[in-house]
Protein backbone atom coordinates (compact mmCIF):
# COMPACT_ATOMS: atom_id res chain seq x y z
CA UNK A 1 0.00 0.00 0.00
CA UNK A 2 1.16 3.49 -0.81
CA UNK A 3 1.75 5.61 2.71
CA UNK A 4 3.48 8.85 3.66
CA UNK A 5 6.29 8.23 6.39
CA UNK A 6 8.71 10.57 8.17
CA UNK A 7 12.14 8.98 9.42
CA UNK A 8 13.03 8.86 13.23
CA UNK A 9 14.87 11.91 14.05
CA UNK A 10 18.71 10.59 14.80
CA UNK A 11 19.76 13.33 16.58
CA UNK A 12 16.84 15.58 18.16
CA UNK A 13 16.15 18.25 17.96
CA UNK A 14 17.81 18.13 14.29
CA UNK A 15 15.47 16.80 12.02
CA UNK A 16 15.10 17.21 8.19
CA UNK A 17 12.15 18.74 6.56
CA UNK A 18 9.54 16.80 4.41
CA UNK A 19 7.98 13.43 4.35
CA UNK A 20 8.18 10.52 1.63
CA UNK A 21 5.63 8.48 -0.40
CA UNK A 22 6.78 4.95 -0.17
CA UNK A 23 5.29 1.50 -0.25
CA UNK A 24 4.59 -0.24 2.51
CA UNK A 25 2.77 -4.02 3.60
CA UNK A 26 -0.67 -3.60 4.29
CA UNK A 27 -0.88 -3.71 8.21
CA UNK A 28 -2.20 -6.84 9.98
CA UNK A 29 -4.68 -7.10 12.64
CA UNK A 30 -3.31 -8.22 15.70
CA UNK A 31 -4.61 -8.58 19.84
CA UNK A 32 -3.63 -5.13 20.32
CA UNK A 33 -5.08 -3.65 16.99
CA UNK A 34 -7.53 -5.84 15.78
CA UNK A 35 -9.69 -3.45 13.62
CA UNK A 36 -8.66 -2.90 10.23
CA UNK A 37 -9.77 0.09 8.03
CA UNK A 38 -9.61 1.32 4.86
CA UNK A 39 -9.20 4.78 4.59
CA UNK A 40 -11.42 7.32 2.58
CA UNK A 41 -10.12 10.29 3.67
CA UNK A 42 -7.21 11.86 6.18
CA UNK A 43 -6.98 15.20 7.20
CA UNK A 44 -3.98 17.15 7.42
CA UNK A 45 -3.46 18.59 10.87
CA UNK A 46 -1.69 21.36 12.38
CA UNK A 47 0.56 18.85 13.64
CA UNK A 48 1.07 16.75 10.51
CA UNK A 49 2.34 19.99 9.13
CA UNK A 50 5.08 20.40 12.24
CA UNK A 51 6.13 16.94 11.18
CA UNK A 52 7.04 18.27 7.85
CA UNK A 53 8.45 20.84 8.35
CA UNK A 54 10.48 18.80 11.10
CA UNK A 55 9.95 21.05 13.89
CA UNK A 56 12.23 20.90 17.28
CA UNK A 57 9.14 20.02 20.23
CA UNK A 58 8.37 16.86 17.66
CA UNK A 59 11.66 16.01 16.75
CA UNK A 60 11.80 15.38 20.89
CA UNK A 61 8.49 13.85 21.09
CA UNK A 62 8.85 11.11 17.91
CA UNK A 63 12.79 10.46 19.22
CA UNK A 64 10.75 7.61 21.30
CA UNK A 65 9.42 5.97 17.84
CA UNK A 66 10.61 2.35 18.58
CA UNK A 67 10.48 1.62 14.50
CA UNK A 68 13.11 3.89 11.94
CA UNK A 69 10.24 5.27 10.52
CA UNK A 70 6.34 6.20 11.07
CA UNK A 71 3.23 6.79 9.06
CA UNK A 72 1.69 9.58 10.23
CA UNK A 73 -1.52 11.40 10.04
CA UNK A 74 -4.51 10.82 12.57
CA UNK A 75 -7.51 12.33 11.40
CA UNK A 76 -9.38 10.38 9.06
CA UNK A 77 -13.09 9.25 7.94
CA UNK A 78 -13.27 4.87 6.71
CA UNK A 79 -14.73 1.62 6.54
CA UNK A 80 -13.84 -1.72 8.96
CA UNK A 81 -12.59 -4.25 6.19
CA UNK A 82 -11.65 -6.84 9.00
CA UNK A 83 -11.55 -7.40 12.45
CA UNK A 84 -9.35 -9.73 14.67
CA UNK A 85 -11.47 -12.75 16.69
CA UNK A 86 -10.39 -10.72 19.86
CA UNK A 87 -12.68 -7.57 18.93
CA UNK A 88 -15.96 -9.15 17.70
CA UNK A 89 -17.66 -9.11 21.80
CA UNK A 90 -16.63 -5.25 22.19
CA UNK A 91 -17.68 -5.01 18.46
CA UNK A 92 -20.87 -6.41 19.04
CA UNK A 93 -21.46 -4.43 22.67
CA UNK A 94 -20.82 -1.42 21.05
CA UNK A 95 -23.67 -2.08 17.72
CA UNK A 96 -26.18 -2.67 21.05
CA UNK A 97 -25.45 0.86 22.39
CA UNK A 98 -25.71 2.12 19.51
CA UNK A 99 -29.13 3.99 18.92
CA UNK A 100 -30.01 3.32 15.02
CA UNK A 101 -31.04 6.17 12.27
CA UNK A 102 -31.92 4.06 9.50
CA UNK A 103 -34.16 1.02 8.87
CA UNK A 104 -31.70 -1.43 8.33
CA UNK A 105 -29.54 -1.12 10.98
CA UNK A 106 -32.82 -0.89 13.30
CA UNK A 107 -33.48 -4.11 11.82
CA UNK A 108 -30.39 -6.07 12.16
CA UNK A 109 -30.17 -5.00 16.07
CA UNK A 110 -33.63 -5.97 16.98
CA UNK A 111 -34.09 -8.40 18.92
CA UNK A 112 -30.06 -10.08 18.75
CA UNK A 113 -28.19 -10.62 21.87
CA UNK A 114 -24.38 -9.91 22.14
CA UNK A 115 -23.09 -13.50 20.98
CA UNK A 116 -25.49 -13.65 17.89
CA UNK A 117 -24.01 -10.08 16.82
CA UNK A 118 -20.42 -10.97 17.59
CA UNK A 119 -20.53 -14.79 16.22
CA UNK A 120 -22.66 -13.47 12.88
CA UNK A 121 -20.08 -14.33 10.01
CA UNK A 122 -21.58 -10.97 8.11
CA UNK A 123 -21.07 -8.94 10.80
CA UNK A 124 -18.23 -7.02 8.69
CA UNK A 125 -20.34 -6.99 5.69
CA UNK A 126 -23.12 -5.43 7.63
CA UNK A 127 -20.23 -2.49 9.20
CA UNK A 128 -19.01 -2.01 5.60
CA UNK A 129 -22.27 -1.28 4.45
CA UNK A 130 -23.41 0.79 7.03
CA UNK A 131 -21.12 2.85 9.12
CA UNK A 132 -17.96 4.92 8.83
CA UNK A 133 -15.69 4.96 11.17
CA UNK A 134 -13.49 6.93 12.64
CA UNK A 135 -11.20 6.97 16.16
CA UNK A 136 -9.73 8.74 18.97
CA UNK A 137 -6.09 8.35 18.32
CA UNK A 138 -5.07 9.36 21.67
CA UNK A 139 -4.09 5.31 22.68
CA UNK A 140 -3.73 5.41 26.33
CA UNK A 141 -2.87 2.93 29.00
CA UNK A 142 -6.22 2.47 31.76
CA UNK A 143 -3.70 1.81 34.29
CA UNK A 144 -2.60 5.68 35.54
CA UNK A 145 -4.39 7.59 37.98
CA UNK A 146 -5.28 10.13 34.79
CA UNK A 147 -6.93 7.19 33.06
CA UNK A 148 -8.86 5.71 36.43
CA UNK A 149 -10.68 9.06 37.20
CA UNK A 150 -11.44 9.28 33.73
CA UNK A 151 -8.87 11.68 32.80
CA UNK A 152 -7.64 9.73 29.93
CA UNK A 153 -6.72 12.78 27.42
CA UNK A 154 -3.50 13.37 29.64
CA UNK A 155 -3.02 9.30 30.52
CA UNK A 156 1.28 9.97 30.87
CA UNK A 157 1.63 6.70 28.37
CA UNK A 158 -0.11 8.23 25.81
CA UNK A 159 0.63 6.95 22.43
CA UNK A 160 -0.45 8.90 19.60
CA UNK A 161 -1.18 7.34 16.10
CA UNK A 162 0.57 9.07 13.38
CA UNK A 163 2.67 10.46 15.59
CA UNK A 164 4.40 7.69 17.95
CA UNK A 165 2.82 4.36 16.08
CA UNK A 166 1.15 3.95 12.28
CA UNK A 167 -1.18 6.45 11.15
CA UNK A 168 -3.64 6.88 8.59
CA UNK A 169 -1.68 8.75 5.54
CA UNK A 170 -2.05 4.87 3.98
CA UNK A 171 -4.69 3.24 2.18
CA UNK A 172 -5.21 1.07 5.70
CA UNK A 173 -4.46 1.68 9.26
CA UNK A 174 -4.96 -0.81 12.39
CA UNK A 175 -6.55 0.38 15.98
CA UNK A 176 -7.63 -0.84 19.18
CA UNK A 177 -11.27 -1.53 19.07
CA UNK A 178 -12.21 0.94 22.39
CA UNK A 179 -10.93 3.46 20.40
CA UNK A 180 -13.72 3.16 17.65
CA UNK A 181 -16.35 5.90 16.77
CA UNK A 182 -19.17 4.44 14.25
CA UNK A 183 -21.19 6.63 12.33
CA UNK A 184 -23.89 5.64 10.47
CA UNK A 185 -23.64 6.19 6.87
CA UNK A 186 -25.79 9.31 6.44
CA UNK A 187 -25.29 10.74 9.62
CA UNK A 188 -22.24 13.05 9.22
CA UNK A 189 -20.69 13.24 5.50
CA UNK A 190 -17.65 11.11 5.55
CA UNK A 191 -15.67 14.68 4.19
CA UNK A 192 -16.67 15.66 7.93
CA UNK A 193 -15.88 12.67 9.62
CA UNK A 194 -11.95 13.11 8.19
CA UNK A 195 -11.56 16.30 11.06
CA UNK A 196 -13.66 15.28 13.65
CA UNK A 197 -10.72 14.64 15.81
CA UNK A 198 -9.63 18.41 14.79
CA UNK A 199 -13.04 19.68 15.59
CA UNK A 200 -12.75 17.93 19.05
CA UNK A 201 -10.26 19.41 20.56
CA UNK A 202 -12.41 22.79 19.67
CA UNK A 203 -15.34 21.06 21.29
CA UNK A 204 -13.65 20.25 24.54
CA UNK A 205 -12.05 23.65 24.81
CA UNK A 206 -15.87 24.88 24.51
CA UNK A 207 -16.79 22.23 26.96
CA UNK A 208 -14.79 23.37 29.62
CA UNK A 209 -16.56 26.48 30.15
CA UNK A 210 -20.51 27.68 30.47
CA UNK A 211 -20.54 29.43 27.28
CA UNK A 212 -24.36 30.62 27.62
CA UNK A 213 -24.88 34.31 27.61
CA UNK A 214 -20.82 34.57 27.42
CA UNK A 215 -18.85 36.54 25.60
CA UNK A 216 -15.86 35.23 23.70
CA UNK A 217 -12.52 36.36 22.28
CA UNK A 218 -11.09 33.45 19.89
CA UNK A 219 -6.95 34.76 19.14
CA UNK A 220 -6.14 32.68 16.29
CA UNK A 221 -8.28 31.63 13.16
CA UNK A 222 -6.96 28.97 12.26
CA UNK A 223 -8.71 25.60 11.64
CA UNK A 224 -8.86 25.39 15.97
CA UNK A 225 -10.07 29.23 15.76
CA UNK A 226 -12.47 28.68 13.45
CA UNK A 227 -14.10 25.60 14.54
CA UNK A 228 -14.05 27.04 18.25
CA UNK A 229 -16.06 29.63 16.86
CA UNK A 230 -18.69 27.44 15.44
CA UNK A 231 -18.93 25.16 18.49
CA UNK A 232 -18.87 28.59 20.69
CA UNK A 233 -21.99 29.89 18.49
CA UNK A 234 -23.84 26.76 19.05
CA UNK A 235 -23.19 26.43 22.53
CA UNK A 236 -24.63 29.58 23.30
CA UNK A 237 -22.45 32.57 23.31
CA UNK A 238 -23.78 35.82 22.68
CA UNK A 239 -21.06 37.62 21.16
CA UNK A 240 -18.01 36.29 19.29
CA UNK A 241 -15.11 38.08 18.23
CA UNK A 242 -12.06 36.67 16.23
CA UNK A 243 -8.59 37.42 15.68
CA UNK A 244 -5.90 37.02 13.92
CA UNK A 245 -2.60 37.91 12.17
CA UNK A 246 -2.84 38.18 8.39
CA UNK A 247 0.97 36.86 6.87
CA UNK A 248 0.37 35.62 3.87
CA UNK A 249 1.09 37.66 0.74
CA UNK A 250 0.63 35.31 -2.08
CA UNK A 251 -1.78 35.09 -4.49
CA UNK A 252 -5.16 33.11 -2.89
CA UNK A 253 -3.77 33.42 0.30
CA UNK A 254 -7.76 32.67 1.87
CA UNK A 255 -9.09 35.64 3.86
CA UNK A 256 -9.73 33.42 7.55
CA UNK A 257 -11.50 35.89 8.85
CA UNK A 258 -14.12 35.98 6.28
CA UNK A 259 -14.34 32.32 6.85
CA UNK A 260 -15.11 33.29 11.12
CA UNK A 261 -17.69 35.41 10.08
CA UNK A 262 -19.53 32.48 8.04
CA UNK A 263 -19.13 30.48 11.02
CA UNK A 264 -20.71 32.97 13.57
CA UNK A 265 -18.32 35.41 14.65
CA UNK A 266 -19.83 39.11 15.26
CA UNK A 267 -16.61 41.02 14.81
CA UNK A 268 -13.55 40.05 13.29
CA UNK A 269 -9.87 41.92 13.45
CA UNK A 270 -6.56 41.40 11.78
CA UNK A 271 -4.47 43.00 14.87
CA UNK A 272 -1.39 42.81 12.47
CA UNK A 273 -2.94 46.16 11.44
CA UNK A 274 -2.08 48.92 13.98
CA UNK A 275 -6.39 50.87 13.21
CA UNK A 276 -7.58 47.18 13.73
CA UNK A 277 -5.73 46.32 17.07
CA UNK A 278 -7.14 49.62 18.47
CA UNK A 279 -10.50 48.87 17.01
CA UNK A 280 -10.33 45.31 18.85
CA UNK A 281 -9.85 47.31 21.76
CA UNK A 282 -12.25 49.52 21.38
CA UNK A 283 -15.27 47.13 20.34
CA UNK A 284 -15.21 45.23 23.55
CA UNK A 285 -15.09 48.11 25.48
CA UNK A 286 -18.06 48.95 23.65
CA UNK A 287 -19.64 45.45 23.79
CA UNK A 288 -18.94 44.60 27.28
CA UNK A 289 -19.56 47.93 28.88
CA UNK A 290 -15.87 48.23 29.76
CA UNK A 291 -16.31 45.26 31.48
CA UNK A 292 -14.11 42.67 29.01
CA UNK A 293 -15.10 39.60 27.77
CA UNK A 294 -15.98 36.44 29.59
CA UNK A 295 -13.87 34.01 28.24
CA UNK A 296 -11.16 33.60 25.92
CA UNK A 297 -9.90 30.70 23.38
CA UNK A 298 -6.44 31.23 22.72
CA UNK A 299 -5.84 29.30 19.72
CA UNK A 300 -2.91 30.28 17.99
CA UNK A 301 0.09 29.91 20.16
CA UNK A 302 1.43 33.56 19.30
CA UNK A 303 2.90 35.08 22.36
CA UNK A 304 1.34 38.28 20.86
CA UNK A 305 -2.27 36.93 21.53
CA UNK A 306 -1.63 36.41 24.86
CA UNK A 307 -1.02 39.49 25.66
CA UNK A 308 -4.13 40.51 23.84
CA UNK A 309 -5.89 38.12 25.70
CA UNK A 310 -4.80 39.68 29.17
CA UNK A 311 -5.68 42.92 28.05
CA UNK A 312 -8.67 42.50 27.14
CA UNK A 313 -10.54 39.46 29.81
CA UNK A 314 -12.75 40.70 32.12
CA UNK A 315 -11.77 40.12 36.26
CA UNK A 316 -12.63 36.97 37.19
CA UNK A 317 -12.85 35.47 33.35
CA UNK A 318 -11.48 32.23 31.82
CA UNK A 319 -8.58 31.70 29.49
CA UNK A 320 -8.84 28.71 27.60
CA UNK A 321 -5.32 27.71 26.25
CA UNK A 322 -5.15 25.04 23.08
CA UNK A 323 -2.55 26.71 21.22
CA UNK A 324 0.62 25.30 21.47
CA UNK A 325 3.53 28.51 21.49
CA UNK A 326 7.08 27.88 21.45
CA UNK A 327 10.01 28.71 24.13
CA UNK A 328 9.30 30.74 27.27
CA UNK A 329 6.94 33.99 28.05
CA UNK A 330 7.51 36.44 30.72
CA UNK A 331 4.00 37.18 32.71
CA UNK A 332 3.62 39.33 35.41
CA UNK A 333 1.35 36.77 37.34
CA UNK A 334 0.17 38.94 40.42
CA UNK A 335 -0.96 41.70 37.79
CA UNK A 336 -2.53 39.71 35.47
CA UNK A 337 -3.73 36.52 37.13
CA UNK A 338 -3.81 36.64 40.75
CA UNK A 339 -5.17 40.32 41.16
CA UNK A 340 -8.05 39.82 38.31
CA UNK A 341 -8.67 36.54 39.77
CA UNK A 342 -8.55 34.82 36.48
CA UNK A 343 -8.78 30.61 35.62
CA UNK A 344 -6.54 29.29 33.50
CA UNK A 345 -6.99 26.27 31.35
CA UNK A 346 -4.97 24.06 29.34
CA UNK A 347 -6.64 21.86 26.85
CA UNK A 348 -5.13 18.83 25.48
CA UNK A 349 -7.25 16.12 22.93
CA UNK A 350 -10.54 15.23 24.04
CA UNK A 351 -12.49 14.00 26.83
CA UNK A 352 -12.77 10.29 26.06
CA UNK A 353 -15.34 9.84 25.07
CA UNK A 354 -17.69 13.13 26.11
CA UNK A 355 -16.47 14.90 23.88
CA UNK A 356 -17.14 12.74 21.13
CA UNK A 357 -20.85 12.05 22.07
CA UNK A 358 -21.06 15.73 22.39
CA UNK A 359 -19.35 16.60 19.46
CA UNK A 360 -22.23 14.07 17.15
CA UNK A 361 -25.03 15.90 18.93
CA UNK A 362 -24.01 19.31 17.81
CA UNK A 363 -23.38 17.98 14.59
CA UNK A 364 -26.32 16.50 14.22
CA UNK A 365 -28.16 20.08 15.72
CA UNK A 366 -26.92 22.27 12.72
CA UNK A 367 -23.12 21.79 13.20
CA UNK A 368 -22.25 19.78 10.27
CA UNK A 369 -24.43 22.07 7.92
CA UNK A 370 -21.99 25.06 9.34
CA UNK A 371 -19.30 23.78 8.40
CA UNK A 372 -20.17 22.31 4.84
CA UNK A 373 -21.21 26.24 4.08
CA UNK A 374 -18.38 27.87 5.49
CA UNK A 375 -16.16 26.21 2.81
CA UNK A 376 -13.40 25.11 5.91
CA UNK A 377 -13.08 22.49 3.42
CA UNK A 378 -10.95 24.38 0.76
CA UNK A 379 -8.80 21.38 -0.51
CA UNK A 380 -9.18 17.57 -1.26
CA UNK A 381 -5.65 15.98 -3.09
CA UNK A 382 -4.83 12.22 -3.99
CA UNK A 383 -1.97 10.93 -1.54
CA UNK A 384 0.89 11.33 -4.00
CA UNK A 385 -0.04 14.60 -4.19
CA UNK A 386 0.91 15.48 -0.44
CA UNK A 387 3.19 17.97 -1.19
CA UNK A 388 0.52 20.10 -2.77
CA UNK A 389 -1.65 19.86 0.14
CA UNK A 390 1.50 20.69 2.70
CA UNK A 391 2.41 23.70 0.88
CA UNK A 392 -1.01 24.99 0.25
CA UNK A 393 -1.25 25.49 4.36
CA UNK A 394 1.89 27.02 4.74
CA UNK A 395 1.27 29.48 2.14
CA UNK A 396 -1.99 30.69 3.74
CA UNK A 397 -4.20 29.15 0.72
CA UNK A 398 -5.86 26.31 2.84
CA UNK A 399 -7.58 25.77 5.89
CA UNK A 400 -8.65 22.18 5.93
CA UNK A 401 -6.81 19.86 3.54
CA UNK A 402 -7.93 15.98 3.05
CA UNK A 403 -5.61 13.29 1.40
CA UNK A 404 -7.87 10.50 -0.44
CA UNK A 405 -5.20 7.27 -0.72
Amino acid sequence: MRALIKKKPSNPPAWYQGLELVDKPEPKVTVERPVKVKVMYAGICGTDVGIYQGKDSLANSMARLSTPEVIIGHEFCGQIVELHNSAREFMAGLLLRHRPLSSAVAEYLAGKKLAEIMNDPGLINFLTQNFYVTAEMHITCGQCLQCRIGHQHVCKHTIGKGLHEDGTFAEYVTLPVNRLVLLEIGEVEPEIIAFMDALGNAVHTAQTVDLVGKTALITGAGIQGLMSCAVARQMGATKIIVTDYSVYSVAGAIDKLAVARKLGADFTFDVRQPAEAQALVDTIEKETGQTGVDVVFEMSGNYAAFEQAFANIRLGGTMLLLGLPAGKLEVDFSKEVVFKGLTIQGIYGRRVFDTWDLMRYLLANGLAQTIKESGVITHKFALPDYEQGFQALLNGQAIKVLLKP
